[in-house]
């Protein structure tokens, strides 16, 4: 129960602000704001305060925003108030203020976990991949640990970091191996890292013998992670933007290289198991509740820039399909047609109402898996 209410917390700040940016920027703007809505409608309760309705509605799914003459349609469209007569770059700014809003939340959360951290922060290492305007080292991560052995029995536990081993420093899974496959039964005393609070703690265990191996092994699989350092003044100060922007990078290049694996394989499936939906990401939530405040303060920072980014794309619907129409305005110095921007903006939202279903059903399946 406490996942819901969080899940559904972070789902409404984060549209509440994205609709906030469209209402501050609309209001600077002198366009009309019907209503500025938390939740979704039927309503609970409203108030109208200078031609503007603030409203709480029952169903707890972020929030909205109505504009006069947003709709190209809308009879209103011809008013000095209206969104639809406003100049280019008005309208503009309106349509990218929700965008900008997601990003400034990521931003600021981003600081928040980076200080948090001690300016340094931990990153599941999945592609080779260079992080600009930060220093970056590896660590080797419990992926993985077999029931009934040692590993298990010193009590490491799957997301551990295997930091050091006796006085050598550990930052390959090949240079812990050779460690561990030349003790030769003897004990070893291990340096743990929790990633997600940079908290260490020292084991002692003694590996055993591998007849699958034929050699010394603690029984564990192993990963790598990336670890982000900022040591500089510079880095520091600019640490919030640098994060964002390495995050939006390197998730960009762990989905091109789903969809690449996709194609060249002809196999949908690690694209389809790469993306969730409002049940994937309330799983990532009840994970993150129980790894802690940062983490699920790094859930809200990654879940904000998606939104913001996913909102910009030039797809109907969505503020990078009003944004393409203002582009094509300001090339051709014409109007679109309203019928025709009224038509492809509600296609594009059935579109995009399919594909959350066919996500969801797929989240559902991932679910009985």
């Amino acid at each position: 129960m406490l996942t819901i209410i969080i899940f559904l917390l972070i789902l409404s700040v984060l549209v509440l602000i994205h609709e906030f940016g469209h209402f501050m920027m609309a209001k600077k703007a002198g366009i009309g704001v019907e209503e500025f809505g938390i939740g979704l409608p039927p309503r609970i309760w409203g108030k109208k305060v200078k031609g503007t309705i603030y409203s709480v509605n029952w169903l707890p799914f972020g929030g909205f925003v109505r504009l006069v003459g947003e709709d190209p349609q809308d009879k209103r469209r011809d008013q000095k108030d209206s969104f639809y007569i406003k100049s280019l770059g008005q309208r503009t700014l309106v349509v990218v203020a929700g965008v900008a809003a997601n990003l400034l939340l990521a931003i600021v959360i981003f600081y928040i976990v980076v200080f948090a951290l001690g300016f340094k922060v931990s990153l599941p290492l999945l592609f080779e991949h260079k992080f600009e305007f930060v220093n970056q080292s590896r660590q080797v991560i419990v992926a993985d640990v077999n029931a009934g052995s040692v590993a298990q029995s010193a009590g490491i536990k799957i997301s551990d970091s295997i930091i050091q081993v006796g006085d050598e420093k550990i930052s390959s899974i090949e240079g812990l191996q050779k460690i561990i496959r030349s003790s030769e039964g003897k004990n070893l005393t291990l340096v743990l890292e929790n990633p997600v609070n940079n908290k260490t703690r020292t084991v002692e265990v003694t590996p055993t013998y591998s007849t699958e191996l034929k050699a010394p092994a603690l029984g564990v699989g192993l990963g790598e992670l990336v670890v982000l350092n900022y040591t500089t003044l510079p880095q520091k100060l600019f640490a919030g933007f640098i994060h964002s922007y390495n995050t939006v990078v390197y998730s960009g290049k762990v989905f091109g290289e789903l969809i690449g694996y996709a194609v060249r394989t002809r196999n949908i499936a690690p694209v389809s198991e790469g993306v969730s939906g409002p049940i994937g990401i309330a799983q990532i939530t009840s994970q993150a509740v129980a790894l802690g405040p940062i983490s699920v303060l790094q859930l809200i920072g990654l879940l904000s820039l998606n939104l913001g980014i996913i909102n910009i794309l030039p797809i109907p619907a969505l503020d990078g399909g009003r944004f393409f129409f203002i582009i094509v305005e300001a090339v051709t110095r014409r109007r679109v047609y309203p019928a025709v921007e009224k038509w492809a903006h509600t296609i594009g939202f059935a579109l995009l109402l399919a594909l959350i279903v066919l996500i969801t059903y797929n989240d559902i399946l991932k679910l009985f898996r």
